[in-house]
């Protein structure tokens, strides 16, 4: 079962969200923009950071100006976005209780904590598993694995932005491309989450089905992390 939300790499050092061109922003020192209320910082080797936002478990930078990430970006936002992070773990918690916990998913696997406790931590290793294979395609094929902020104003271009941003990127010369790596991640996840969910299950049929779902629901993750200046300033009251 892979987790709520995909893994991906940001920039080195403290990580920092970057917003969309119809949010109030500034510049931050490598050029990229910065949403009104994070403390981009840079750090002592020159690389400027991204945060992983809590709830999406994903990293953002902008189209505006727009920045590749280095190999040395790549390996700490790896560890950072997999492990070390907030993000990291609400995902997995929350699929978890919202998709397999009240549905019974799997049922072998039972209620109460016990079986939640499973639930979290299939959802947990399928995550890992899934920027385990994300990291290296994406680092070959030259994808970035952030999440590319429109730089289009309005409600309407940014959702559709959004979507297609399900299934697309930028490669390292700030041209979009097809999201290779993370789509094949997604069944990747799967097809291994199978081999240890109890009960007999079809590993290329489960893959298909599940990663399919998977990449469903990347798209709301997504549109989330999109508006994510605005959902922290008007629901959190963040300024």
């Amino acid at each position: 079962m892979p987790p709520l939300a995909p893994a991906a790499f940001g920039a080195d050092g403290e990580l920092g969200q970057a917003p969309s061109a119809g949010s109030p922003g500034s510049q931050n020192s490598t050029g990229q923009a910065a949403s009104a209320g994070d403390t981009t910082q840079t750090s002592k080797d020159g690389i400027s950071g991204f945060d992983v936002n809590p709830v999406t478990g994903l990293v953002s930078t902008s189209a505006v100006d727009y920045q590749p990430l280095t190999g040395r970006q790549r390996v700490k936002l790896y560890f950072k976005q997999n492990f070390l992070s907030v993000g990291a773990y609400f995902g997995p918690f929350a699929a978890a209780l919202l998709l397999d916990q009240t549905t019974d998913s799997p049922s072998q696997w039972g209620g109460g904590f016990s079986g939640y406790g499973k639930r979290v931590a299939s959802r947990f290793a399928a995550g890992i598993v899934q920027g385990t294979v994300q990291a290296p395609i994406a680092a070959v094929l030259h994808e970035d694995v952030r999440y590319i902020v429109s730089k289009e104003h309005g409600v309407k271009r940014r959702t559709w932005h959004a979507v297609v941003y399900s299934f697309a990127t930028y490669n390292s010369h700030g041209q979009p491309t097809a999201n290779i790596a993370n789509i094949s991640s997604y069944y990747a996840a799967s097809a291994v989450s199978a081999t240890w969910l109890p009960g007999y299950y079809n590993v290329a049929r489960y893959a298909l089905i599940d990663g399919s779902e998977s990449l469903g629901l990347s798209i709301p993750v997504n549109m989330l992390q999109e508006f994510w200046p605005e959902v922290r300033r008007y629901v959190f009251r963040r300024r």
